[in-house]
């Protein structure tokens, strides 16, 4: 059976404390070990010898002192990204920098190495001893690669703050949730969904539903399709979900409701659980972020502040691109059935719609002082339109926002233009007469 995608993957995925966390208790283990491996195996190793304790010291030294010095540059540098990234595009992108690897294995390396460095310094054996060779060659090593790694990082923040960068990396994410569409990965599509839907109805008709509510505020982040569908099992029951994933629900607020044949105590709380809030939305099955995103980042190119229309058109590209992936896409029954075939889960999937309206609306209202991004997103609107009418999917919205944005080229020409010349070539006209 399939089950949704847990969000605290998401999250492990853009935390600055997991790959960091790691290298912390990797440089332990290795400072641990490593000498004493030494002291058994008298490793002597040419490249890197030391005779005397004080030279060891001052390498040890030398790098945890490199190592904390880098680690704050580079975390004043990740700080000041974030900042101007929020600035000049959209707080909701920093998402995408914190998804980073690189930003994430620096903060690793030079934290091992820095504790690495701290633990074998600790562990050097008095004058008159043989030096752990293997541990300080590793230390070198580590060092280099990690100072490497700190050029890269340099490298990758100049390319990832520019705008075609990010838009790039939340298309990405954008594919990635029409990929995975929801609420596919929960249950099993009905074998006859015209005998599913039927009973789904008499369901209804029969049963008195039961509300379920929010206990708390926050944006639905994802349904636990494995949890609910167990409840729903257990209970006997249809659950219909009332709120979208990625809408921010209110307290108390209708999340979905419940149809049970077999109802008993604590049905209602289990179900809650299956819906999991946060207080940020995740591109786990959430199409509609990543397009939310990119409309940001080309309201703030139209800004006054920035008047960055290419920004903007290029950002109206790419979520274009998304919702033309995800009208080809296989949309999922949102009827979802139990192994046994039983319908359990009514999901609420993205429309197609919708997606235009939250992607297309807003930007519409702001290019009306840029007919060339006007224009843009006319084309735009009509290739989504084309494969919609390829794919058989309701496009009226696509056409809705097509005759606004035509509406409002012609008016604005008629402005420009009343009778066949604006006020500027009446003037020159006039002079050239004169």
């Amino acid at each position: 059976m399939k089950s949704a995608i847990p969000v605290s993957l998401d999250e492990a995925r853009r935390s600055f404390w997991l790959l960091p966390g790691v290298g912390l208790l990797l440089g332990v283990a290795l400072g641990l070990s490593l000498p004493a491996i030494d002291a058994g195996a008298h490793l002597h190793i040419a490249l890197l010898s030391f005779k005397q304790p004080t030279s060891a010291r001052t390498l040890l030294q030398t790098l945890a002192t490199g190592a904390v010095s880098v680690g704050g540059v580079a975390f004043s540098v990740t700080v000041v990204s974030f900042q101007l990234a929020s600035q000049q595009l959209s707080p909701r992108v920093l998402r995408t920098f914190q998804a980073d690897r690189l930003s994430q294995s620096l903060l690793a390396a030079l934290l091992g190495l820095f504790v690495y460095s701290l633990v074998v310094l600790a562990r050097l054996p008095p004058r008159g001893h043989m030096m752990p060779e293997l541990s300080l060659t590793l230390a070198v090593v580590g060092a280099v690669l990690a100072f490497a790694l700190f050029a890269a990082f340099i490298h990758n923040i100049v390319i990832s703050l520019q705008a075609s960068t990010l838009i790039r990396r939340i298309a990405a994410d954008g594919q990635r949730a029409v990929n995975a569409a929801y609420p596919a990965p929960i249950g099993f599509p009905p074998t006859d969904p015209e005998a599913a839907t039927a009973l789904v109805s008499s369901i209804k008709r029969e049963q008195r539903g039961v509300e379920i509510r929010a206990r708390r505020a926050g944006f639905l982040q994802t349904v636990q399709g494995g949890e609910l569908l167990k409840v729903a099992q257990r209970h006997d029951a249809l659950v219909e979900q009332q709120l979208p994933i990625g809408d921010f629900a209110v307290t108390g607020i209708t999340v979905a409701r419940v149809w049970a044949r077999a109802a008993q105590d604590g049905m209602e709380s289990d179900l809650e659980a299956a819906f999991a809030f946060g207080d940020e939305r995740t591109v786990v099955h959430d199409v509609a972020f990543p397009i939310r995103q990119l409309a940001d980042i080309a309201l703030r190119g139209l800004s006054p502040a920035l008047n960055d229309p290419t920004t903007a058109e290029n950002a109206m590209g790419s979520l274009a691109d998304t919702i033309v992936r995800f009208v080809r896409h296989e949309r999922p029954s949102s009827v979802r059935c139990d192994a046994q075939g039983v319908p359990r889960l009514l999901g609420l999937a993205p429309d197609l719609g919708a997606l235009v309206r939250l992607g297309f609306d807003q930007v519409r209202r702001a290019s009306t002082t840029y007919p060339t991004l006007s224009r843009r997103l006319v084309t735009l609107l009509r290739h989504i339109e084309q494969t919609a009418v390829e794919n058989e999917v309701d496009c009226a919205e696509v056409r809705h926002q097509i005759r606004l944005l035509e509406a409002a080229l012609r008016s604005e020409s008629e402005q420009e233009d009343p009778e066949g010349g604006t006020a500027d070539d009446a003037g020159v006209m006039g002079e050239r007469l004169s």
